[in-house]
């Protein structure tokens, strides 16, 4: 099973091109974050399942930019978002930037999707945020369009654009894998893994146990076999954070919740189905980040 790493990298913290050469070297396969291009003064429910909204959303560079320069000086990390809010992004401006980043990157680039919680941030950028599910899955649908069609064109209820060339196309053919980054272990994922069959190239989602996974798998497999997608193809990318499975120093933000040891639960979660396991670290704001990124691949024997 492939292991990666997940944290926000704040703008002021070490550079991350430094800390994805520190990744790389300790074995870990992937470096994993998210975006948040801007986040609203004023939110009125800032929490999402009695977490509180890291205060670091508020300093995320852009990935593009921090990726590309990182892609620069790495041979053989895979960089990945998890996930990028495409509801808010202009598709034709995306699908440039994806492939650019995945050309400089030789195909070492995986784009996880979403729609984003933060009901303010959501309007804020354009996308109201009753539709933007809806939006999101049609941006893939055009995204992926971009991507293969010498002349694109595309008619939505969202998004249109008349004949296009866009390019470049990307390093990975067709494109690089667009993983669903929606659903976790408290929500009913029914949709989400709906959604996965028909628009994705896998599923990435957060907190589920082994025996959660195989479950929600199964039914993966009965929406993919209706929809004509091979199941088996499928990426499954499970993001856990370190604290949960009795890796490093439990965070004050993390809630009392245990999924157990990670040692044992590297092959069950293989067992299940996942193929890869991104580790959710604490935000890398000074040196000590080094650190906790070596700490973590001691934990998973990766050193």
């Amino acid at each position: 099973m492939k292991i990666g790493t997940s944290a926000n990298y704040p703008w002021f913290g070490p550079a991350f091109t430094e800390l994805a050469q520190h990744t790389e070297a300790l074995g870990f396969e992937s470096m994993w974050t998210g975006e948040h291009i801007v986040i609203p003064a004023n939110i009125a429910d800032p929490q999402r399942y009695g977490v509180p909204l890291p205060e670091n959303y508020r300093h995320m560079p852009d990935p593009f930019v921090t990726m590309a320069a990182a892609a620069a000086v790495t041979e053989t990390l895979v960089f990945g978002m998890d996930i990028c809010l495409v509801s808010q992004r202009n598709p034709l401006v995306l699908a440039k930037e994806v492939a650019t980043l995945d050309r400089i990157a030789r195909g070492r680039f995986v784009l996880g999707v979403g729609h984003g919680w933060i009901e303010e941030e959501s309007e804020i950028m354009g996308a109201p945020y009753r539709l933007r599910v809806k939006m999101a899955t049609e941006a893939v649908q055009a995204l992926k369009t971009l991507w293969t069609e010498e002349v694109a064109s595309f008619s939505g209820d969202y998004y249109n654009f008349p004949p296009l060339h866009s390019n470049p196309k990307p390093w990975q053919k067709p494109h690089p894998p667009v993983l669903l980054g929606s659903g976790n272990d408290k929500t009913d994922n029914t949709r989400a893994l709906k959604r996965v069959a028909a628009i994705a190239d896998g599923w990435l989602p957060s907190m589920l146990s082994p025996l959660q996974v195989r479950e929600q798998l199964a039914q993966l497999r009965e929406y993919c076999a209706q929809a004509g997608r091979d199941a088996s193809a499928m990426d499954i990318s499970l993001l856990v954070p370190a604290a949960y499975i009795n890796i490093g120093e439990r965070p004050p933000w993390a809630l009392e919740t245990s999924l157990g040891d990670a040692r044992d639960l590297l092959p069950a979660y293989a067992e299940a189905g996942v193929t890869r396991l991104i580790l959710g670290l604490d935000d890398m704001t000074d040196d000590t980040a080094f650190k906790r990124i070596e700490q973590a691949a001691v934990a998973l024997t990766l050193v």
